[in-house]
């Protein structure tokens, strides 16, 4: 694996275009099934230049925040990372939205491709050609996401059954854990999460969660850490023990996966390196600024070498987002269409 010297500059690539989600995804016509398939040995469309298996220089997907001036400062350590282990020159798409990101993964205009769980199987399910590395860690001891139902501590709800005909606060209808798995949860036992509650679509977890707290609807489904940490964080006028969970299911986690269409020995390079990039290594290391080193629950310490400086990626494989896709035909949830 060859190095490199520290860049004094990045680039950052721009979007191969501005099409709306639907339609390019409908000109695809892809499968999920020929998603899954081994790299053919050829260089994909936008990997370039004359390095390790003649490339040089990669385009890598990320789920975007406001500006993209914002969503490049939570990857660029991340970025320099990779470059300085790989020697490949890695440009940040540029993208608004995360339909643009998940368009060109289909288009295979990405490299390296970081989706929420949701974006895996909708980038899948439409013939992006991606592999999968890892799925998101935010400390050392693993994956650990959830959607939960969360109410405020004196209600009367303490299970599913007991929404039927209430207000529900969900985030949006293609967030796994902010719907379509409590969504599932609720057709599990025979409610038509439609029909037989009000759902209310917030649009975000932290907003949907203080909207059940403040009397809007009876129950939020939301991810574990917003219900057990950054609610807390986020509202001083809130104490500990104000809301409660009264049903949770696993769910997975954001990760990364790399185009299959990229020579083989890249991808096993790309592997490699991104596996290895976590919190541990990148502290024991000596390349973590003081800015970045975490204290874990359990008082020991690592770097943030990722977005949100979570620790790194948990290893795993294309199997890995097969419960998005049961609990998407499971409800039949018109997002899960792409």
């Amino acid at each position: 694996m060859s190095t490199r010297s520290t860049r004094s500059t990045k680039k950052i690539a721009a979007a191969a275009g501005a099409f709306a989600l639907a339609a390019a995804l409908a000109a695809c016509g892809g499968s999920a099934d020929g998603a899954n398939g081994n790299g053919s040995g050829s260089t994909s469309g936008s990997a370039s230049g004359d390095g390790e298996g003649g490339v040089t220089k990669l385009s890598m997907g990320v789920v975007p925040t406001d500006t993209m001036t914002e969503t490049f400062n939570q990857w660029s350590f991340l970025i320099d990372l990779i470059e300085e282990d790989t020697g490949y020159e890695i440009e940040l798409y540029e993208a608004s939205d995360l339909p643009a990101v998940i368009e060109a993964a289909v288009a295979d205009d990405l490299d390296i491709i970081y989706l929420g769980p949701f974006g895996h199987l909708i980038a899948r399910q439409n013939g992006a050609q991606m592999s999968t590395v890892g799925a998101s860690s935010a400390t050392p001891a693993g994956v650990n996401n959830a959607s939960m139902g969360v109410v405020r501590a004196d209600s009367p709800v303490q299970e599913l059954a007991d929404l039927e005909g209430q207000d529900v606060c969900f985030v949006s209808p293609s967030s796994a854990t902010g719907y379509l798995f409590g969504a599932a949860g609720l057709v599990e036992i025979g409610l038509d999460p439609e029909r037989d509650i009000n759902p209310i679509f917030v649009g975000d977890h932290s907003s949907a969660t203080r909207a059940m707290y403040d009397g809007e609807c009876a129950a939020v489904f939301t991810t574990r850490s917003q219900a057990e940490v950054e609610f807390y964080a986020d509202n001083p006028d809130v104490n500990e023990g104000d809301i409660r969970v009264f049903w949770s299911a696993e769910v997975p986690e954001g990760g990364v996966a790399i185009s299959t269409t990229l020579p083989e020995e890249v991808q096993a390079t790309l592997r490699e390196t991104l596996l290895a990039l976590n919190g541990t290594n990148v502290l024991a290391d000596g390349r973590c600024p003081d800015d970045r080193i975490v204290t874990g629950e359990d008082g020991v310490e690592f770097c943030g070498a990722w977005n949100n400086q979570w620790w790194g990626l948990e290893e795993a494989d294309d199997t890995y987002w097969e419960p998005i896709r049961e609990v998407c035909e499971a409800t039949e949830a018109p997002a899960c269409a792409g």
